[in-house]
């Protein structure tokens, strides 16, 4: 029966390490991959952090005088490896690296990648490269294959045909970050990343706001925002055909939306201009921003409604309720139908087209319409 199961040596022997030794310590130093199978303990790939966009570490950039090269920028990167935990790769100083002369017919995709080599585990010299792998032109180009390579990618290069330089324009920034154990992993073109595990964070530098991993599935909600407010373009509708409710010469909409969590906070405000309005007979709606749903409750936020003309002919202000649809997008605005009468009924201009009178709220010998209108509170998202 064994009593002792025997792991690397931290120590040093004859004063040096094993080569699987000292990736073992290097290793401790970068978070795990995300990996279903127990006992894994390959490190999660990725650069360095460090500098800003493009420039930071191993940033493949155009040249000052754009030609067929480009420069990547030094930096590190932990490159994964089955069963050898990780390799960190260094390139100590900027360089530029050639691209092949571009098809005259069709374009071609081409990457510039981080590459190990080991010859423990590879064909080849034990080295570290970052180097140009080829693809082949085509009319729809296809990335190249990097079956068998032990590789970070660090860019695409797009070399459209005939083309004589590479510009910024035809460089896609392809790298992934990693981390230390328990730091934030940064983010801007790996969304669809697992966490490392449950309760796993990232800053997105795109949208400047911070998730957290639930499960470690990749089940990614926003735990905080440094970006603020974000707009969309929302709109006024009628149910009866859809069409956009004119809120005539000068008329404005400003929409707003923040996510923390799933939490979703809303804030909107149509403004009428001047000139002649339109709006279809039949209940006014609006929609959530794009890309949110509510769940399988309806729930209910604010909204008011301001009609120009002084209390005279039920004109003024009208404090309401906004539906906001169960497994849908649709919030439908209810007001009064009149100063002196509280029961709420969904928001119209008009029941029937030329027939003054017959909105919610009610206006004698009018339309409930020519002022603003405001919707805002915060929905639970599913």
């Amino acid at each position: 029966m064994t009593a002792v199961l025997e792991g690397l040596s931290p120590w040093f022997v004859n004063k040096r390490l094993d080569p699987r030794d000292m990736r073992a310590g290097l290793a401790a130093a970068f978070a795990g991959g995300n990996d279903t199978a127990p006992g894994n303990l390959t490190r999660e790939g990725g650069v360095l952090p460090g500098g800003g966009g493009s420039n930071g570490q191993l940033g493949v950039v155009q040249l000052d005088q754009p030609g067929m090269a480009v420069k990547a920028i030094a930096g590190q990167v932990v490159i994964p490896v089955a069963g050898e935990l990780g390799y960190v790769g260094t390139l100590p100083t900027s360089g530029t690296l050639d691209i092949a002369p571009a098809d005259q017919t069709n374009p071609r995709i081409d990457l510039v990648i981080a590459r190990v080599v080991d010859s423990a585990e590879d064909t080849g010299d034990r080295k570290f490269t970052v180097e140009v792998v080829k693809g082949v032109a085509a009319a729809t180009p296809q990335e190249p294959s990097l079956s068998g390579i032990n590789c970070e990618v660090l860019s695409a290069v797009r070399v459209n045909a005939g083309a004589t330089s590479i510009t910024a324009a035809n460089l896609t920034d392809r790298r992934r970050f990693t981390r230390a154990p328990g730091g934030i992993r940064l983010s801007y073109n790996d969304n669809n990343r697992r966490g490392g595990g449950a309760g796993d964070f990232r800053y997105d530098l795109n949208t400047r706001e911070l998730s957290v991993d639930a499960t470690g599935n990749g089940d990614w909600s926003v735990a905080a925002s440094a970006a603020g407010w974000k707009s969309w373009a929302a709109v006024l509708k009628s149910e009866s055909d859809g069409s956009t409710v004119n809120l005539g010469s000068g008329g404005s909409v400003n929409a707003k939306y923040q996510v923390i969590g799933k939490m979703l906070t809303i804030r909107m405000l149509f403004r009428w201009g001047s000139g002649s309005y339109y709006a279809a007979p039949g209940n006014i709606y609006t929609e959530l921003p794009s890309g949110f749903t509510n769940g399988a409750v309806h729930q209910k936020i604010s909204c008011s409604l301001w009609v120009p003309g002084g209390p005279s002919n039920n004109r003024g202000d009208y404090i309401g309720q906004c539906l906001v649809w169960e497994n849908s997008r649709r919030l439908s605005p209810m007001f009064p139908a009149s100063p002196s009468d509280c029961r709420q009924n969904y928001y119209r201009i008009t029941a029937a087209v030329g027939s003054p009178g017959s909105g919610v709220p009610t206006i004698p010998s009018g339309y409930p319409e020519g002022g603003n209108i405001a919707i805002w509170g915060v929905i639970e998202l599913p």
